[in-house]
């Protein structure tokens, strides 16, 4: 590895709607002195990217389902960018959308979800795997944690569960021991819901919910959910690319600022 790489490790993020970025993950990225690339998928030609290129990728939620595809074309080349990234083993984190992008690559189902749309702040329980892992920060012990989907996959063969919630049973799986999805959303913060609630109103008054219910949850469990967040998120990092979480000193004056 030449000095250059040593001194500026990749992250690139895949992104399907501009509210849904990468939250807080970015903070804590930048708090290493990383300066993650993010890619609006759509705008991406993602057929051109070598995902075996960066340290890490995070693929991001959106409000379309892997089985729209058709009407999404760069869905099928991100299902192959997921493919081929998985194939080489480096790190993977899969959010929402992106959870079921990777299980879509690892070869299961992707499919509406038949208990109806989780939209608002709800608990999961973490499996006795689970709680052997980082997820175990997400247990409902420990609070709730942020859902907005309509959408559930089957569990990928060779995964392992690691989370379930009371209408989905797969909230989170880990694949091998570099790839992660997660239904849910950690990386939410209390500011930056602000603009999912413009930005689908729809999904909550399908559900029986409204901006007001969220953003006081939000109050409530948000500054509580970045710091779990904080707690997975370094020691996940440090299972699987634990150079990520070494101060960069090119960048090490990055500031984390919540906008």
């Amino acid at each position: 590895m030449s000095t250059k790489e040593a001194k500026n490790p990749k992250v690139w993020a895949l992104m399907h709607a501009t509210h849904e970025d990468m939250g807080s993950f970015e903070f804590f990225l930048r708090s290493y002195g990383i300066r993650p690339t993010p890619f609006l998928a759509k705008n991406t030609d993602i057929e051109s990217l070598d995902p075996t290129e960066p340290d890490l990728v995070l693929i991001m939620g959106g409000p379309m389902g892997v089985y729209d595809a058709d009407h999404f074309p760069h869905l099928h080349h991100e299902i192959r960018f997921a493919e081929r990234r998985i194939a080489s083993g480096k790190p993977t984190l899969g959010i929402c959308l992106g959870s079921q992008i990777i299980a879509r690559a690892l070869g299961a189902d992707v499919y509406k979800g038949p208990k109806g749309k989780e939209v608002g702040w709800y608990d999961v329980k973490v499996t006795e795997a689970g709680m052997h892992t980082p997820i175990r920060f997400f247990d409902r012990s420990e609070g709730p944690v942020m859902q907005w989907h309509g959408d559930t996959f089957d569990l990928p063969k060779g995964a392992t569960r690691l989370a379930s919630s009371e209408k989905y049973e797969n909230q989170a799986f880990s694949f091998e021991n570099h790839v992660l999805g997660l239904q849910f959303h950690p990386e939410v913060t209390e500011l930056k819901l602000e603009r999912w609630y413009a930005s689908d109103p729809g999904d909550m008054a399908e559900v029986g919910t409204d901006a007001g219910t969220i953003r006081a949850a939000a109050h409530k469990h948000g500054d509580a959910l970045r710091q779990r967040n904080r707690l997975f998120f370094t020691e996940w990092l440090g299972n699987v690319a634990p150079r990520l979480t070494q101060k960069h000193p090119r960048l090490e004056n990055a500031e984390m600022v919540d906008a």
